[in-house]
C-alpha cells in the first residue's frame, strides 16, 4: 500500500466526524477512533492496532471490531501499546464488566484467541516486511507514544496527542530523512490554559513547536481539531502560516500518497468522480471540433489546478505535433480559439537526418507514449526547454512544474499530446503528483476517444461533403442551361432556413441547429440526383422542336423553299405582284408564329393549336416531290400547350424525382441527416396533392420540405442564365408565385415571410441582375 488513509481526524466525536485513526497498511492502523464507520465490512481485515494512548477517542472502536467481526476473522486482533496503555485496556475495558475479556475467548473453529495484547517499549521497532513502526515517548498521558513509520526508505511520524515537549522535538530532529509530521492542534489560542492542563497544542504552541525543529522541509499534516473550535483554529493556523511544503489540515477519508505526500480527500474524490463523469459526458457530446480542443485542455487544467497548458495534435502526415490550443490564466493568453488562431511552428518528430527529435519533451512524450512529470524544468537537463524559457523571459513568467501526457487512441496510435504547466501557482512548492498522473491518465483516454471520434466524424463529414459535391457538380454539368441550379439552391435553401431560425414572429418557435442547416444544404445539393439518368436532350430541351438540333432550323429552310417557289411563280407571271406580296407576308407571319410557338414561353390556346394544324397543310416541292411543311412529330411538339416538353418527355423528366427517391432511400445517412431523403425528393410535391413523385399533400409536407419547394421554384424563375426562358423581373416572379399560392401549390405564409426576409435580400444582392430588381 503506497498511501496512508485517514480513517478519523477529529478531536471530537460527532455524526459526521470520527476521531483519530490512520490506516498505514492493508491490515495495520494507528489508533482506533473511527475504523468501523470508514472501513465497514473491511474492518475484519484489520489485524494490528498501534495505540498512541488510551483516551477513549483513540480506542473506542477496538471492542466493536472484535464484536462485529468475531465470526469472520481469520486471525487474532493484535493491539500494541505501552505497558500503561495495555494495563488500562485490561483493567478498565476488557474486564468482563465494561466489555468481555476477548483475550480469553477463541475465534470460532480456530485454536487462537480473538484478542492479543502486545506491550512495546520506547524506541522498540516492530517490523512487517518492508514496513517498520517505532514507538517514541511523548508528553501527554502516562505511556503515550508517537510512531515513526518507515516504508521503502520513506519516513513519517504520527505524533498522537502531545504537549510542547522539548525531548520529543529533539527526537524528531535526530531522525534522518524524515518527510512528514502528523501532529495534533486541539484548541484555539484563547483556550491556551485548557490546552496546557490537558496537554494539547494550540496554534501558537504548535507554531513554537515547529520553530524548534531543525528540519525545514517537513510536510506538516494537522489533525485532532476540536469540533466546536474548528473554524477558529483553521483561521489561526492560516494566519501563522503553519502549513508548508504541501501540508494541510486533514479530514476523514483523506488519502496521503507516500511518493510525494500529496493529499486527495474523500470529498475531492467524490468531486473528482463527478467532474470526470461530467467531463466524459461533455466530451462525448461535443461535436464542434474547435470547441472540443479548447474544452479538453480547459477541463484537464481545471482538474489538475494547472495555470497553463498546450494541446498538440499529430499532423496528417504523422511527422509533426501541431499547436491546437494554448492557454495561460495568469497571462490571460487563450490561443487556438475561433477568434485567436495559432501561427507557431509545429514541433518536428524527426530531425532532418531522420533521427528522432528527443530534445523536445512533448515530442518524446509522443514518441514513447508515456507520461512525463517534471517538478522543476529549470533544474532538468533531460530536455531542451529553450523555447519555454524564452517565453518566460518575454512574458515575465516562471514555468516550473510540468506534466506531459500522451493522447493515445483505441488502436494504440498517438494522436496528440497534452502539456500542463504550473500546478497550483499560488503555492510555489507545488508540483504534479501521482494522483494527478492517475486522474490525467484516465481522462486522457477519454479525451483521446473524443478526439478520435471527432476526427473520424470529421473525415466522414468531409467524405460526405465531397461525395455530395461531386454528385451535385455532375448534375449541374449535365445541362449547359442549368449549370448553376444546384449551386444556387444549396445557397438559397439554407438562407431561408437560417432566416426562419432567427425569426421572432410567425416562426418564433422554430430553431434550426448547425446540423439542421447542414441537412437542408445537403438535401438541396442532392434534390436533383435522379437527373443523372435523364437524357441530355430532354434536360436541355430549350424549344419544342429541339432534338440534337433545333428542328425549327429545318422548318425555316422549308419556308425558304416555299418563298423561293412563290418568287419563281411571280417572276414567271403566274401570280400578280399584289398576290405575291400578300402571300409572302402571310408566309413570314406564319414562320414568326412557329418560331414563337417553338420557344414555349406562352400558353398555347385552342386557336393557336388550330393554326398549327392548318399550317401542316402547307406543302413544297423538293426533288420533284411534294412534301408537307410539318411532319406529325413536329405538329405534336409544336402543339405542346405549356413549356417545351411533350407528355412523354415530361414523364421522363419527372421520373428524376422517383429515381431520386429510389437512390436516396438506399443510402444509409447518419442519424443527424436522416431527413435528407424526404426533403430532397419532396421538392416537386404540392400542398394540394397534385405534385410528384408521391402525390403528397400539405399534411405530409413539413416546413423543411416547403423551404426546398419554394427555393427550387424561385431559383428556376429568377435564373438569368437560361436562354430559352428569358430573364424575369421580381414583379413577374412573385406574380407567378402568388398564382401558385392561390392554386394551393406552395405555402402562403412561407412565401410572404420570404419576401421580407434577409435571405431574400442577400440572395437578390448576389445572384440576381440589377434589371430584375423592380420590387
Amino acid at each position: 500500500m503506497d498511501y496512508i488513509k485517514v480513517l478519523g481526524s477529529s478531536g471530537s466525536k460527532s455524526k459526521n466526524l470520527g476521531t483519530s485513526s490512520f490506516l498505514i497498511s492493508n491490515d495495520i492502523v494507528i489508533d482506533a477512533g473511527n475504523i468501523l464507520n470508514t472501513l465497514e465490512e473491511e474492518s475484519n481485515k484489520i489485524n494490528h492496532i498501534f495505540l498512541t494512548h488510551t483516551h477513549l477517542d483513540h480506542i473506542i472502536d477496538i471492542p466493536f471490531i472484535i464484536d462485529n467481526c468475531f465470526s469472520t476473522r481469520e486471525d487474532s486482533l493484535k493491539v500494541y501499546g505501552s505497558i500503561q496503555t495495555i494495563s488500562f485496556l485490561k483493567e478498565h475495558v476488557f474486564n468482563n464488566i465494561i466489555w468481555p475479556d476477548f483475550t480469553k475467548i477463541k475465534l470460532p473453529n480456530k485454536d487462537i484467541y480473538s484478542l492479543v495484547f502486545i506491550e512495546i517499549d520506547d524506541k522498540v521497532e516492530t517490523v512487517f516486511g518492508n514496513l517498520s513502526i517505532k514507538a517514541i515517548n511523548t508528553k501527554h498521558t502516562d505511556g503515550s507514544f508517537a510512531y515513526l513509520i518507515s516504508k521503502n526508505e520513506i519516513k513519517y511520524l504520527i505524533s498522537g496527542d502531545t504537549d510542547f515537549d522539548q525531548d520529543f522535538i529533539s527526537c524528531i530532529n535526530s531522525i534522518d530523512d524524515l518527510s512528514a509530521l502528523f501532529i495534533e492542534c486541539s484548541f484555539p489560542n484563547v483556550l491556551e490554559e485548557v490546552a496546557k492542563s490537558s496537554k494539547h497544542l494550540t496554534a501558537n504552541s504548535l507554531k513554537e513547536f515547529l520553530n524548534n525543529l531543525t528540519k525545514n522541509d517537513l510536510t506538516i499534516f494537522l489533525y485532532h481539531l476540536k469540533t466546536p473550535y474548528q473554524d477558529k483554529i483553521k483561521d489561526e493556523i492560516k494566519k501563522l502560516n503553519i502549513l508548508k511544503n504541501g501540508g494541510r489540515i486533514l479530514n476523514d477519508g483523506d488519502t496521503i500518497y507516500l511518493k510525494d505526500f500529496q493529499v486527495s480527500s474523500a470529498m475531492q474524490d467524490i468531486d473528482i468522480f463527478d467532474r470526470v463523469m461530467d467531463i466524459n459526458l461533455r466530451l462525448s457530446s461535443e461535436q464542434d471540433k474547435e470547441h472540443l480542443y479548447e474544452m479538453i485542455l480547459t477541463l484537464l487544467r481545471e482538474l489538475t489546478l494547472s495555470d497553463a497548458g498546450t494541446l498538440y495534435l499529430l499532423s496528417e502526415d504523422k511527422k509533426y505535433l501541431e499547436f491546437k490550443v494554448i492557454q495561460n490564466d495568469s497571462l490571460n493568453i487563450f490561443l487556438g480559439t475561433k477568434e485567436e488562431k495559432i501561427s507557431w511552428d509545429a514541433l518536428p518528430l524527426y530531425l532532418p537526418n531522420k533521427e528522432e527529435n528527443r530534445a523536445m519533451i512533448a515530442v518524446v512524450c509522443a514518441l514513447d507514449k508515456k507520461i512525463i512529470n517534471i517538478k522543476d524544468l529549470y533544474n532538468c537537463d533531460l530536455y531542451n526547454f529553450e523555447g519555454t524559457k524564452f517565453f518566460d523571459i518575454s512574458k515575465n513568467y516562471k514555468s516550473k512544474s510540468m506534466l506531459v501526457v500522451p493522447l493515445v487512441n483505441h488502436e494504440d496510435d498517438i494522436i496528440g499530446v497534452i502539456q500542463l504547466i504550473n500546478k497550483d501557482i499560488t503555492n510555489k512548492n507545488s508540483f504534479y503528483n501521482s494522483y494527478d498522473e492517475k486522474v490525467i491518465k484516465a481522462l486522457s483516454l477519454q479525451a483521446a476517444m473524443a478526439l478520435t471520434n471527432t476526427i473520424l466524424i470529421d473525415s466522414l463529414e468531409n467524405f460526405l461533403d465531397s461525395f455530395v459535391n461531386s454528385i451535385a457538380n455532375a448534375i449541374d454539368a449535365k445541362s449547359r442551361h442549368t449549370s448553376t441550379h444546384i449551386t444556387k439552391m444549396s445557397k438559397l435553401a439554407p438562407l431561408i432556413a437560417k432566416s426562419i431560425s432567427d425569426d421572432d414572429t410567425i416562426y418564433k418557435d422554430i430553431e434550426y441547429s448547425k446540423n439542421d442547416l447542414k441537412e437542408i444544404e445537403l438535401a438541396a445539393k442532392l434534390h436533383d440526383i435522379g437527373k443523372i439518368s435523364i437524357p441530355e436532350w430532354v434536360i436541355d430541351k430549350s424549344t419544342k422542336l429541339q432534338k440534337l438540333l433545333d428542328g425549327f432550323e429545318l422548318i425555316k429552310l422549308r419556308f425558304e423553299v416555299i418563298k423561293r417557289d412563290l418568287k419563281i411563280d411571280f417572276l414567271e407571271n403566274k401570280i400578280s405582284k399584289e398576290e405575291y406580296e400578300t402571300t409572302l407576308k402571310i408566309i413570314e407571319e406564319d414562320l414568326e408564329f412557329i418560331d414563337k410557338s417553338n420557344k414555349g414561353g406562352e400558353f398555347m390556346s385552342d386557336e393557336c393549336l388550330k393554326r398549327i394544324k392548318n399550317l401542316s397543310s402547307y406543302s413544297y416541292i423538293l426533288s420533284n416531290k411534294e412534301e408537307k411543311l410539318l411532319n406529325e412529330d413536329e405538329i405534336y411538339n409544336l402543339s405542346i400547350r405549356k413549356g417545351t416538353l411533350t407528355n412523354e418527355e415530361r414523364d421522363i423528366m419527372n421520373s428524376h424525382a422517383k429515381l431520386s427517391f429510389d437512390m436516396l432511400s438506399a443510402l444509409p445517412f447518419p442519424k443527424k441527416y436522416s431527413n435528407i431523403m424526404h426533403i430532397s425528393v419532396n421538392h416537386h410535391e404540392k400542398l394540394n396533392g397534385k405534385g410528384y413523385p408521391r402525390g403528397l399533400s400539405g399534411k405530409d409536407l413539413v416546413l423543411e420540405d416547403r423551404i426546398l419547394i419554394l427555393a427550387d421554384i424561385f431559383e428556376a424563375l429568377s435564373s438569368n442564365d437560361r436562354p430559352y426562358k428569358g430573364v424575369k423581373k421580381l414583379s413577374e416572379i412573385f406574380k407567378i408565385l402568388d398564382f401558385m399560392v392561390n392554386d394551393g401549390e406552395i405555402d402562403r405564409d412561407l412565401l410572404e415571410f420570404f419576401k421580407k426576409s434577409d435571405a431574400f435580400k442577400e440572395y437578390c444582392k448576389t445572384e440576381l441582375l440589377q434589371e430584375q430588381l423592380d420590387v
